[in-house]
């Protein structure tokens, strides 16, 4: 039965004065709307999303996705799922699309990312890959292969071809990535695999949609990785006002997602200096066209020692492009007006906020607000420097109303190692922990930037000048305190507005 994803934590908001911290008297009810929707929910289990293939059809976001249900065997998982969306903070869960198959010699023991298309004649089609982690041992060729499945019921239900096998040369085959390219009239497909050691991603390419495995032809690598020898996970390829995209995850020490472009179809692939969209906290990423405008898609892991996991909240990005081709991750915008009614914080005694908050650079200064709220929170505000040395930025999960204290979790406008972080594990002024996810950004003394921030349940993404973005994971920052630091920063900030 389809259901509407509920946010995680709803409740109606306290409206009362407690003693030493304001509570959020003018929430608003929003309905149920979530910006970072798991893949389902309900009253005793969230079940989290994978590898996310979007997919845009007749003004619906499909948002496809792996998640992390088992079987009753540990070779039996990652069943692909949907969820669907028109505006990005309403959700319906649709259901299991492809299971996994509950035969230890089965090539779908376990399915793997895959992507969607319509064919000319309305049919959908899915291509995916099988994986089972003892296929050799249980005779089949490779562990991993390309799979196919197709829809005529306008993606109610999905059919195996119980006969598409296309395997490649090594273990790692997978991730295929299907287009069609208009002026060569071919389909084509990406596949994340190996060559000589390094990762590599190949193209194969058909005539139609419907032919067989054999009749796929293998056209050879695609994308050399530029890099390093890490496999580069669910690759996706766009053209976009003259340019062509390929996007790709690192499957390496920095798990981001990359892109590189080109500006002829046949060219050499470049790379920007800032090569990424977003940070660790967005991975697996893919990119969908709707339309006139292009979305960026992966998800933030859950916590497990203080680093990520597999699996977690869907992360969306409305993609900005420069007149340069270059890229930027900015706050879809159907979210911004949807979350837009201005509500009130106040510092923890009570007292109105002022204007202007300015730190002289002296050690560790904090202002402490009152508790977030449990409903999507959405912030923008304004800053300048006056030096390059120290850190200020906003900490949460504070653990009373202290002014001069830091919560467990910050994200950090580092000036002295230009960068944007996030740290989850706080534990003083001088030891934040290890680093989260982090991305490279130079400051510029007297210059004005413009800043927002959206939270919703455990999950946080800032957006830097509509220049960069950077999510994180935050464990405990509904109803507890958050700040406004400086750690040796000379900074003002101002325009301070919240809305729900």
């Amino acid at each position: 039965m389809k259901k509407l994803i509920v946010m995680l934590l709803s409740a109606v908001l306290a409206v009362s004065l407690l003693s030493g911290c304001a509570t959020y008297k003018n929430s608003v009810d929003q309905g149920g709307k979530t910006v970072f929707p798991v893949s389902t929910y309900n009253d005793s289990l969230e079940v989290y999303m994978g590898d996310v293939m979007p997919f845009w059809d007749d003004g619906v976001m499909n948002v496809y996705h792996l998640q992390n249900s088992t079987g009753p065997l540990s070779i039996f998982y990652h069943p692909i799922a949907r969820i669907t969306t028109s505006d990005f903070v309403n959700y319906t869960d649709e259901g299991i699309a492809i299971n996994y198959e509950e035969e230890v010699n089965s090539p779908d023991a376990a399915i793997g990312t895959g992507s969607f298309i319509k064919g000319e004649d309305g049919t959908y089609h899915c291509f995916y890959t099988g994986h089972n982690d003892h296929g050799q041992e249980e005779g089949l060729p490779y562990n991993e292969v390309i799979r196919h499945a197709v829809s005529t019921d306008g993606q109610k239900t999905w059919v195996k071809d119980e006969d598409f096998l296309l395997y490649g040369t090594e273990n790692d085959f997978r991730d295929p990535y299907v287009y069609y390219d208009g002026e060569d009239d071919m389909y084509y497909m990406l596949v994340t695999t190996r060559v000589s050691g390094s990762g590599v991603i190949k193209r194969y390419g058909a005539s139609s949609l419907d032919v067989t495995a054999e009749e796929w032809i293998d056209l050879g690598v695609f994308f050399y990785n530029d890099d390093g020898t890490y496999n580069m996970e669910c690759p996706s390829y766009i053209e976009w006002n003259g340019y062509y995209y390929l996007f790709y995850s690192e499957q390496g020490d920095d798990r981001v997602t990359h892109y590189r472009y080109k500006t002829q179809k046949d060219g050499d692939w470049l790379k920007f200096e800032r090569d990424s969209i977003d940070s660790t906290g967005f991975y697996a990423g893919r990119v969908e066209k709707a339309g006139d405008k292009v979305y960026a898609m992966a998800w933030c892991a859950t916590l497990s020692g203080g680093s990520f996991d597999w699996g977690g909240n869907l992360v969306v990005h409305e993609l900005k492009q420069s007149s340069s081709g270059e890229l930027f991750g900015v706050m879809v915008s159907s979210v911004k007006d949807a979350i837009s009614t201005d509500i009130t914080y106040r510092l923890c005694d009570g007292a109105e906020l002022a204007e202007t908050l300015s730190f002289g650079g002296e050690g560790l200064s904090t202002v402490c607000l009152e508790k977030l709220g449990r409903h999507i929170t959405r912030m923008s505000f304004k800053f300048t420097v006056e030096d390059y040395t120290g850190d200020f930025g906003i900490t949460f999960s504070l653990d009373g109303p202290y002014n001069n204290r830091l919560g467990a979790s910050l994200v950090a406008f580092d000036l002295k190692n230009s960068q944007l972080a996030c740290y989850s594990d706080v534990s003083s002024s001088l030891r934040y922990g290890p680093q989260l996810a982090s991305v490279p950004f130079g400051f510029m003394k007297g210059r004005e930037y413009t800043v927002d921030v959206i939270v919703d349940g455990e999950i946080m993404t800032l957006y830097l000048d509509e220049t960069v973005c950077i999510t994180a994971r935050f464990s405990d920052m509904v109803r507890r305190n958050f700040a406004f630091y400086s750690n040796g920063a000379a900074v003002n900030i101002y325009g301070m507005e919240f809305y729900e």
